[in-house]
């Protein structure tokens, strides 16, 4: 099973540079800028929501899930899986952002953004979350795109940001916010 999936990575890595054009060169380094660091689910969600009024507590479940979500998959899987980058095997001057420098299992760009899709999810109506969706599904695609990750990595990284999000608001909505 893990060789078949090695596979699909490599053949998804080799087809995503037949796309590449300069308009989604510049798109995807956007992309992926905005999801260094959760810095758009902090500039888009948690600042309008902690100063709202009425999205406070979802504010609050964000900024916790996003930090359950960093712990468990930058600081103790990332770590412990250690997976090479697919952009260790490609030059530097193939690359159209600097290499990271850590490993490449899960995504975190990914797992933060689902994890911040899944709490306006459950939390906002449609008009927060569709948004979200849409920039989640971005910057994930964004490293493929940028070969930094493989398609292994950013869907472990959906569906662990999908499991944390829905975690922490499950026990926020349930035991804290009673």
């Amino acid at each position: 099973m893990f060789r078949k999936m090695r596979l699909l990575d490599y053949k998804v890595n080799d087809s995503i540079t037949k796309i590449q054009c300069p308009f989604l060169d510049r798109l995807m380094v956007l992309a992926t800028y905005g999801g260094t660091g959760a810095l758009i689910w902090w500039i888009a969600l948690v600042l309008p929501f902690m100063i709202s009024g009425t999205y406070r507590r979802t504010g609050i479940i964000l900024i916790i899930a996003l930090g359950f979500n960093f712990l468990l998959g930058e600081i103790i899987i990332k770590k412990t899986v250690g997976r090479p980058r697919p952009s260790n095997l490609i030059d530097e001057e193939e690359l159209k952002i600097n290499k990271p420098k850590d490993h490449s299992f899960p995504s975190g760009h990914t797992a933060s953004s689902f994890c911040a899709f899944t709490v306006t999810f459950w939390n906002c109506p449609w008009y927060f979350w569709v948004p979200a969706l849409v920039a989640a599904c971005l910057i994930s695609f964004s490293r493929l795109y940028l070969r930094v990750h493989y398609l292994s990595d950013v869907l472990f990284g959906i569906v662990l940001g999908l499991i944390d999000g829905s975690i922490v608001n499950l026990i926020f909505q349930n035991l804290i916010f009673v």
